[in-house]
């Protein structure tokens, strides 16, 4: 093991459902409305060293960024192209054009087929502040202090996960999604992860008769850990979390915080990411 001040912060811990979520009166977003350490914006991950990481740039990213006192931002990777995900990027270019930014220039990896989306839907006056790279599946992006491979998801048409290993951690961020294809779930196999993050977006997922989750395109929490079950990997976390259920397409609370934690100590190394949350890697 080396030295390595890298840290691992979630910066946003829920899904494109916040907590609480304006005007929803259930149990979940009263009580996150009366203990704010419950509440939790949209999900996004950074590495933070030598360099400043950041993996999806949601609608919160300038309050997430503020919140944790991060002063710049050196590259961008992308899951996907949902308003959750990607629609924080219009943030960037105002803060370079201020003078704000250690980085005028930012680097933003993105799935080739999302560089139209780019230029054509809403970030074309943007294009001057950052410097595009496709991806695509396969490829192994190395930065200073980590090597960040592309991985396909099971979400949209060209969402994907990252799996990233530094000098003392290996590690796997897949979110959105649910079960991956068969290519992403050996290299998740082969790798010999410390630990993976994987999305809950939903507490419970009751569907009408004849759907799957699958078709769903998002975990529940239960088929997160059932999926992570699989794998062999000591820990899991849970992001991506709207600690609400959908119930015959209807939005409800999700289960108690009581369950919560009697879930996380029926599954050893199982726990739940939060806003703030800081790990050595």
């Amino acid at each position: 093991m080396t030295d390595s001040n890298l840290k691992l912060i979630f910066l946003g811990s829920s899904g494109g459902i916040q907590v609480p979520l304006s005007l929803c009166s259930c149990n979940t977003c009263e009580e996150a409305r009366k203990n704010p350490k419950l509440r939790r914006t949209r999900a996004s991950i950074l590495l933070s060293g030598k360099e400043n990481i950041l993996i999806d740039a949601g609608p919160d990213i300038e309050f997430q960024l503020e919140t944790e006192k991060i002063k710049h931002v050196d590259q961008i990777f992308l899951t996907h192209w949902h308003y959750d995900h990607c629609f924080g990027l219009g943030a960037f270019p105002m803060l370079g054009d201020l003078g704000i930014w250690k980085n005028p220039i930012i680097d933003l990896y993105l799935s080739e087929q999302y560089i139209k989306n780019f230029e054509n839907i809403g970030f074309s006056w943007a294009r001057h502040r950052y410097k595009l790279h496709p991806i695509k599946p396969g490829e192994i992006i190395r930065i200073l202090e980590a090597s960040i491979e592309v991985v396909r998801t099971t979400h949209s048409p060209y969402s994907v996960g990252y799996i990233i290993t530094t000098p003392n951690t290996a590690f796997a961020y897949l979110v959105d999604g649910v079960i991956p294809p068969k290519k992403t779930i050996n290299r998740l196999k082969d790798k010999n992860l410390d630990f993976i993050i994987l999305e809950g977006t939903v507490d419970k997922l009751i569907l009408p008769k004849g759907q799957t989750f699958q078709e769903w395109s998002n975990f529940s929490i239960f088929d997160a850990v059932d999926f992570w079950k699989t794998l062999d990997i000591e820990k899991c976390i849970i992001t991506h979390a709207s600690f609400h259920s959908w119930n015959l397409n209807k939005l409800v609370a999700g289960i108690a915080s009581s369950e919560r934690k009697q879930l996380e100590e029926n599954h050893p190394g199982l726990s739940f990411a939060y806003d703030g949350l800081r790990i050595n890697i």
